[in-house]
């Protein structure tokens, strides 16, 4: 199963949650090369409404990109989830279950127009241990930075699976968050999504249907200027009877409330 994680979850026509604003003047800004760094802990492994794992994972992170200013900024992604604990869902004591369970490699290019956000992008997801599958996503998104709240959406395509599935399948967000700061460095940050996939990404006899909603909030304090810890917690439900009836999210279940810690360093 593909992501989420690490983060598709998680898609390469994509644009940016959060950019910056465009500069007025027709100069250039040199912008550089940044470096982040980041883990989570979490509870479960949940993708698009889809128990991966449900049992406690660790998922690095490791992002490095290049702003050009006004010209936007490209960045190259590797993100991974590892189990740990020696089952996943129904498969106990295995050592192999123990390793890397997904790995994936994501290329983007985010830009903005004032407070509009844009990013475009390709997500290439690999399965070590589900002898060496992989799908392959373009994604594109736009957001809108305000004072009230954040909305977005995103618009994915998985036109490459080395299963043989419909390469037609389309997945599409739609997201709100409120960046809230409670005191100096820390920062509160409500938010709500909402998903749905056509008939070829749920395979369901209802055709397009909703796949998943989350409602979560997560906390987010920066130690230093180059070091944040944060924790979360999210309840995540499959809105549509038909993928309940049909067990979309997995495990027997059709909810699930999940979260975990996270740590990142970025300079």
């Amino acid at each position: 199963m593909k992501n989420t994680l690490l983060t598709f979850v998680s898609a390469a026509f994509a644009f940016s949650l959060g950019a910056a604003e465009t500069n007025e003047c027709e100069t250039v800004d040199d912008g550089g090369f940044s470096v982040e760094v980041s883990v989570d802990f979490l509870s479960d492994y949940l993708w698009r409404g889809t128990i991966c794992n449900d049992n406690p994972v660790w998922q690095p992170s490791v992002t490095v990109g290049y702003d050009a200013g006004n010209f936007g900024k490209v960045s190259a992604n590797v993100w991974a989830s590892y189990d740990l604990t020696h089952k996943r869902g129904t498969a106990t004591n295995s050592r192999r279950s123990c390793g890397a369970q997904e790995i994936d490699y994501t290329l983007s290019y985010a830009n903005s127009i004032g407070p509009v956000g844009m990013e475009a992008g390709h997500i290439w997801y690999t399965f070590p241990n589900n002898n060496g599958s992989t799908d392959q996503e373009l994604y594109a998104s736009v957001s809108y930075e305000n004072d009230i709240v954040t909305p977005s959406a995103t618009a994915y395509w998985n036109y490459s699976d080395s299963a043989g599935s419909d390469v037609s399948a389309v997945y599409f967000s739609f997201g709100l968050e409120r960046e809230i700061e409670i005191v100096d460095s820390l920062t509160l940050t409500p938010k709500a999504s909402l998903g749905f996939g056509d008939h070829a990404y749920t395979d369901s006899e209802g055709g397009t249907e909703l796949t998943d909603q989350t409602l979560g909030v997560a906390l987010s304090y920066a130690v230093t200027e180059w070091l944040s810890v944060g924790a979360q917690v999210n309840y995540t439900w499959t809105p549509s009877h038909t993928l309940r009836h049909e067990g979309y999210m997995g495990e027997g279940k059709h909810q699930l409330v999940w979260g975990g810690v996270s740590a990142s360093v970025s300079f």
